[in-house]
């Protein structure tokens, strides 16, 4: 039996190892998921109007990604432009232009004032929203998320090296 991962011997134990991840990765993504429903749906880390506007985020087919473009513009030290946004959410011009408006209203992003071209990123406001998102769905959450990431990571690598016997060598 391998000790790491408590997985009983078979005729391709490799795959079995490889099996045994996956079925622990994919229940984890199951409660990440219902982690992630919760939250947007109790909404813990906001307040007032900040509120409102992620209740909104949580509700729009497109808001979600288009905050994480601009939140990935800031943390890029980059700008972000309505052809990013259009060609990443597969949407309209007019979609794209009314998404920056709305953040833009509620100062969740900020416009390149030296461009002549639309290019913007995420506010410190918004940035500060994303940062309790983060550590509230993935940080404090003890040995089960690294237990998660130590099998992704496991998994990750025994689908590289195309089903080597590398784990059985580290009994």
């Amino acid at each position: 039996m391998n000790k790491q991962f408590k997985v009983d011997p078979c005729e391709h134990s490799v795959e079995c190892v490889k099996e045994y991840l996956l079925s622990q990765i994919k229940k984890v993504v199951c409660d990440r998921e219902i982690d992630v429903f919760k939250m947007q749906n109790e909404n813990r880390y906001t307040s007032g109007a900040d509120s409102e506007f992620v209740k909104w985020l949580n509700t729009s087919t497109y808001a979600r990604c288009f905050s994480r473009i601009a939140l990935r513009a800031t943390l890029r030290n980059k700008w972000a432009t309505i052809l990013e946004v259009r060609n990443t959410l597969q949407c309209d011009d007019k979609t794209a232009r009314n998404l920056y408006q709305k953040f833009f209203d509620h100062k969740m992003i900020d416009r390149d004032k030296t461009s002549v071209k639309l290019l913007f990123k995420a506010t410190p406001k918004a940035t500060a929203i994303f940062d309790a998102y983060v550590k509230m769905l993935y940080c404090n959450k003890g040995e089960s998320l690294i237990d998660y990431l130590t099998d992704l990571l496991q998994y990750t690598k025994l689908e590289r090296k195309g089903g080597s016997h590398y784990q059985e060598k580290r009994e």
